[in-house]
């Protein structure tokens, strides 16, 4: 006598059967909150650009001289720090991918905090390339900061890059939201795209990076690369090792007549 299964529905199933495959649900980050940390990040660059000579010549003549060079230094800065959040954000992906995040504190967690992540590696982008307006060196117009490859100036081509994988990444982390739109598989692929992604945004650090010759920015090119293709390899090796489980199929149970012979 085989054992049955109560459905929600009041259906009863065998307990052996297999489950239909799922799409797994992922927790999503509020939108409001991650518009409200863009409009910040915007606002803050722009005020830091525009408002600041203009509503404090004194300080900011007191802080930047006649060259001015604070906008550079915060361009710089917010590069490398929005360069490491995309790295913690791609580690926080790899180890939900790779069932890394048991050790910790349950995938759930580990996922948001990839988006949440993610979201703020953009605001960090975001002002990384505002603040560049108020260079007087870079002379750099707000459609040439926005518009891939429309600068001319210094490093125009690794520039563009970097201005390519930004858009690339607000496209990779807007997929969360539109999951069910373009469905699981499509949503998968395109999350691959951030292997390419990273490499793009690595190149465009070394390249268009005024940083780059330091020992201590090389050694963090090399550390987070060298982590982010590790956790890849683990990956890959896992998927190897562990096979996708396959539908299970119940033999049927010998009749009394083949029994007979």
């Amino acid at each position: 006598m085989s054992a049955n299964v109560q459905t929600e529905h009041g259906s009863a199933r065998p307990a052996n059967a297999a489950a239909a495959p799922t799409t797994p649900e992922i927790p999503l980050v509020n939108p409001v909150e991650i518009i409200l940390m863009l409009v910040a990040f915007a606002g803050g660059a722009f005020g830091a650009a525009v408002l600041l000579p203009a509503w404090l010549p004194g300080l900011s003549a007191s802080l930047l001289g006649e060259t001015p060079k604070a906008y550079w230094y915060l361009a710089r800065a917010t590069g490398i720090v929005a360069y490491l959040l995309l790295w913690l954000s791609i580690v926080f992906g790899m180890v939900v991918s790779n069932k890394m995040a048991r050790l910790w504190n349950g995938g759930p967690t580990a996922v948001e905090l990839h988006q949440f992540i993610t979201w703020l590696a953009i605001a960090f982008s975001i002002f990384h390339a505002l603040i560049l307006l108020g260079d007087k060196y870079i002379r750099a117009s707000l459609v040439q900061v926005l518009t891939p490859f429309a600068y001319s100036g210094y490093e125009p081509f690794w520039v563009g890059i970097g201005q390519f994988g930004f858009y690339l990444t607000v496209i990779i982390a807007s997929s969360f939201y539109l999951r069910k739109q373009i469905g699981y598989r499509a949503w998968r692929m395109l999350h691959y795209g951030s292997f390419v992604l990273y490499l793009v945004l690595t190149l465009h650090g070394i390249f268009a990076g005024t940083d780059t010759t330091a020992p201590a920015t090389m050694l963090m090119y090399f550390a987070t690369a060298l982590s982010v293709y590790f956790l890849l390899i683990v990956r890959i090796f896992d998927s190897i090792r562990v096979p996708r489980a396959m539908p299970h199929v119940r033999k049927s149970a010998p009749t009394s007549t083949t029994a007979a012979r």
